[in-house]
């Protein structure tokens, strides 16, 4: 398995489970590590797919980087881009 970030959601929650669930089964030596991890890979198959192309951010895995503990508020995209836009003018009028 590959650690990543990923927001919190309704789904996320079930897969924190699920993984809580195989790891005692490994712990009691009721399934072997390939089994366990085969386990996990199939329950959250298809979990990137949901969030990214079918766009359900409740069931899906929704990625985030370092930078989302910098998020402190949301706003519309374009709001965003404006507000990059005039740093970026801003920041080359300094130059």
């Amino acid at each position: 398995m590959i650690p990543v970030r990923a927001l919190k959601n309704a789904e996320s929650e079930l897969f924190t489970a699920k993984q809580r669930e195989v790891a005692q089964l490994l712990d009691e030596g009721k399934v072997e590590m390939a089994e366990a991890q085969l386990q996990i890979e199939r329950y959250w198959a298809g979990a990137l797919r949901r969030a990214v192309i079918d766009g359900d951010v409740e069931r899906g895995s929704v990625m985030a980087g370092q930078s989302v503990g910098m998020v402190s508020k949301e706003e519309p995209v374009v709001d965003i881009i404006a507000s990059l836009l005039d740093e970026a003018e801003a920041a080359l009028a300094r130059r």
